[in-house]
Order: C-alpha cells, then sequence, then structure tokens
C-alpha cells in the first residue's frame, strides 16, 4: 500500500487574498434582507450616476421613497416559495400604483420608470453577486424568476398609475404655479 502523498505546509495555508468558506449558506430572501440597506443605497448611487435618470433634481427620499415597500414586496414574495405559474404574481400594491403617479408629477417618461426599474433588477442580482459565498445555490433560478416576475409586476402597477397620473404641468404645486 502506497504512503498517502502529502501536500506541503504552505500549500495547505489560505493564501491571504482567499477566503475561508462559511459554514452556513443563506436564501436569496435572507441576503436581500440582511443588504436592503446596502441595495437601496446601490441602487440610488446607480441612478444618479445614469444621464436617463439624473436630469432631474430630486431629493434623494423623492427619488427612493417608494424603494423599501417594493423590496418588502419582493421579500414577501420570496417568502411564500412559489414561482410563478401564470402571467404574473405580482403583489398587488397600490403603492406602486401610487409611485406612478408620483413620477408622472415629477416629470418623469415612461422610458424613465423602465430604466428605474431595470436598474432595480440590476442592482438586486448585483447584490447577491456580492454576497455569492454565502448564497445557498438551491433555489436561486426560482428566486431569480419570482424576483424578475415581482419587480415586472410592480413596474405594470407603477405604469397604470403614471399613464391614468395627471402630467406634471395639471399640479400646481410641482409645476411652479399656484
Amino acid at each position: 500500500m502506497a504512503a498517502p502523498i502529502e501536500a506541503p505546509i504552505a500549500q495547505t495555508v489560505l493564501r491571504s487574498h482567499e477566503k475561508s468558506q462559511p459554514t452556513s449558506k443563506e436564501s436569496v430572501a435572507a441576503i436581500l434582507k440582511r443588504c436592503k440597506t446596502d441595495l437601496i443605497a446601490d441602487w440610488l448611487e446607480h441612478t444618479k450616476r445614469t444621464p436617463e435618470l439624473n436630469h432631474l433634481q430630486l431629493r434623494d427620499e423623492d427619488r427612493m421613497g417608494h424603494l423599501p415597500k417594493l423590496v418588502d414586496d419582493v421579500l414577501a414574495r420570496l417568502g411564500r416559495h412559489e414561482v410563478p405559474l401564470k402571467d404574473s404574481d405580482a403583489t398587488l400594491s397600490s403603492s406602486a400604483v401610487a409611485h406612478g403617479k408620483l413620477r408622472r408629477r415629477q416629470g418623469y417618461t415612461s422610458s424613465m420608470l423602465i430604466h428605474d426599474s431595470r436598474l432595480l433588477q440590476v442592482t438586486i442580482f448585483g447584490t447577491l453577486q456580492k454576497n455569492l459565498n454565502v448564497l445557498d445555490f438551491n433555489l436561486l433560478l426560482p428566486d431569480v424568476m419570482v424576483i424578475a416576475d415581482e419587480v415586472d409586476g410592480q413596474l405594470t402597477q407603477t405604469m397604470e398609475g403614471f399613464t391614468n397620473a395627471p402630467p406634471k404641468s395639471a399640479n400646481p404645486q410641482l409645476s411652479g404655479t399656484k
């Protein structure tokens, strides 16, 4: 019987740029919940750097006020552990409709709303990318499907509020007239 090959100690010690693997894995929902504040801050920074969105001078609160509720809706959907089976299982959200009305008054266009929503998905997936070392991959694809369905469903509801809202000029307090 041959003796086992032993690796030199130098090869078994972790290099300084390597990190040990965590002992426990987290669900997509757990990661997003834990990183919610950073996710919103990252999204805000993305929107501020995006020419299609940053030309409107809005306070941070006015730009991101809807986001905590939307992320909570995504987390609630992920908590149901259901893969979308029909056109959309998105949460019915009066805040999404109100968000569309507000964006219309703020001077957004429909393409800006779509871009805004796309940035949210990119930011969510970027948050997951940053946490790959703790991500439980067993439900990753179904969870990504739920995230996409929820964000797109919320966008649909936001667009409904947007298209049924009066234009910016019809709101005297936001257009500068009294």
